[in-house]
């Protein structure tokens, strides 16, 4: 303890120094506390960094595929020729297209790209072909799946999708399959024909409600004679045949018991999976089976939201109690298939979303 003796005269006076407080720190608990806060306050921004990272290569991948489509479609408008965009694994699609301007397609206008780390297809192999008119033969959806980084479930990501309509049209993350909301018309071949659908609503691509064609009165004429009414002429009654008298059949001896004939077993659809788990913006593959039938039959299938599922194709024929593969493609809503077949019971699958 330092002693501070001062002298002023009489009598003498001591005085003692106290210790600042500023001097003594931090105490261990309060180091720990605040390492513990930025630590956790570290995590979340790893976090959230390392899954926008992730959303972006997603969407960049997605765009980078939605490039190439559009400009796979403008040449083939270009060349009046044809050019195609197909997936041939999950994390790779091929392009052929004319890359160098010659006109012509040859091996080095044959690319494949890849999509960016930890970014996949969610819709199988499958491709489109741009006509010379920059259309292709049916709606097309391509799904991209990334997962989010710490996560501990495989289906726990983001998705999006690249869609192409049978104009050609390219959509980027539609919410529901265009072509499926458009009323129905065939094409006759010349110029302006188009046959609307009579399914449809009047007005909305159908044939027009027919206006009635009011039947004419015909005008009397008072000079005309009056048709006759002919005599009715009599004719003789007819002689009765006689009746021959019938054998008498012998009574059989003994009861016969006829033989009892088999009821074949009706016909079923049965489809597999079912349910059917796909993720967001995905697809998946139905398998349905006919049980109990010979001959050939068609299975039809009809979601119960086109605008949300798609089940491609429409129809197959098979033949006996063979079997047919549907790809269900899905968008951002869940719903159910179900599968007809001419003298079977139908079948319905339920499709969830993971």
């Amino acid at each position: 303890m330092t002693r501070l003796v001062i002298t002023k005269g009489s009598p003498t006076k001591v005085m003692r120094a106290k210790p600042s407080r500023n001097a003594d720190g931090f105490s261990m608990i309060q180091l720990l506390i605040t390492i513990a806060v930025a630590m956790i306050i570290t995590g979340f921004a790893i976090v959230g960094i390392t899954r926008a990272r992730d959303h972006v290569r997603l969407m960049n991948s997605a765009r980078e595929f939605a490039g190439y489509v559009e400009r796979a479609r403008a040449d083939a408008v270009r060349r009046h020729n044809t050019a195609t965009v197909q997936t041939i694994s999950e994390t790779s699609f091929r392009v052929i297209m004319d890359f160098d301007g010659n006109g012509s397609i040859d091996a080095s206008d044959i690319k494949t790209f890849g999509l960016q780390s930890g970014v996949r297809f969610t819709t199988g192999i499958k491709g489109v072909t741009f006509d010379w008119r920059g259309r292709i033969t049916q709606e097309q959806s391509f799904g991209f799946f990334t997962r989010k980084s710490f996560s501990t479930s495989s289906t726990d990501g983001y998705t999006v999708s690249v869609g192409v309509t049978g104009a050609g049209d390219v959509t980027f993350d539609a919410q529901f399959f265009s072509d499926s909301l458009l009323p129905g018309a065939t094409y006759t071949g010349s110029p302006g024909g188009f046959i609307p659908d009579p399914s449809a609503s009047p007005g909305v691509g159908s044939y027009p409600s027919p206006t009635p064609t009011p039947t004419s009165t015909p005008t009397p004429d008072p000079n005309a004679s009056p048709t006759p009414t002919p005599s009715p002429t009599s004719y003789p009654t007819p002689t009765p045949t006689p009746t021959a008298t019938p054998y008498a059949t012998p009574t059989p001896t003994g009861t016969v018991t006829p033989s009892p004939t088999p009821t074949p077993a009706p016909c079923t659809l049965s489809a597999t999976p079912d349910p059917l788990n796909v993720v967001s913006d995905g697809s998946g593959i139905l398998r349905v089976n006919r049980t109990s039938a010979s001959g050939s039959g068609t299975i039809s299938a009809s979601s119960s939201n086109n605008g949300q599922i798609q089940v491609t194709p429409s129809s197959q024929i098979v033949s006996g109690s063979s079997s047919a593969s549907f790809t269900v493609t899905v968008k951002k809503a869940a719903g159910s298939v179900t599968f007809t077949s001419s003298g079977c019971a139908s079948t319905t699958v339920t499709v969830n979303i993971q």
